[in-house]
């Protein structure tokens, strides 16, 4: 089974904040927990029909090892904490 884990910061189109989540990706869906000790996930989000790109400059995310994930009007942006985390 195919399956990638770690800390990522999400943040929606509308807020200024980061949060960060444990993610776990997995048969094309991301289940976001709190901690990794969490037992049931506090969303998950499927991925078919969405697209992943780069945040264009007059979105005004200036931060590094950021990525952005978008289907229609819904928008995520996601933040990793490293470049190894970034390109996995």
């Amino acid at each position: 089974q195919n399956q990638l884990s770690g800390n990522l910061l999400r943040k929606f189109k509308n807020s200024n904040g980061w949060q960060k989540l444990w993610v776990v990706f997995t048969n094309f869906c991301m289940f976001f927990y709190k901690s990794h000790q969490d037992n049931h996930p506090l969303a998950s989000l499927p991925l078919l029909g969405y697209s992943l790109t780069l945040p264009s400059e007059s979105e005004n995310i200036h931060k590094d090892y950021v990525f952005k994930l978008h289907f229609k009007s819904h928008v995520y942006y996601f933040r990793a904490e490293s470049e190894y985390t970034f390109e996995r």
